[in-house]
């Protein structure tokens, strides 16, 4: 998996320096550290993600009728505002 980190860092530029410092005090390219960090933050929390994961996929039939349900409501709202 390539991880984009000109996204990362264009989303987070406060955190820009902080991983620069690591990298050249530990030696290791950005895409490594920042690769290194996911896996480690995965590991730590994967079972936290795996319960969301399952959360998301048991409400995406409830949620789509939702939205379903409210679709022409919001288009009539919309229409107000266009």
């Amino acid at each position: 998996m390539i991880i984009r980190i000109s996204f990362l860092l264009a989303w987070m530029p406060r955190w820009k320096k902080k991983i620069e410092s690591y990298c050249e005090l530990n030696d290791v390219d950005m895409q490594t550290a920042v690769h290194e960090a996911l896996n480690e933050f995965i590991n730590m929390h994967g079972e936290e993600i795996a319960q969301l994961i399952a959360g998301y996929r048991a409400m995406g039939n409830l949620n789509e009728e939702i939205c379903d349900e409210f679709t022409a409501c919001e288009a009539e709202a919309y229409s107000h505002f266009c």
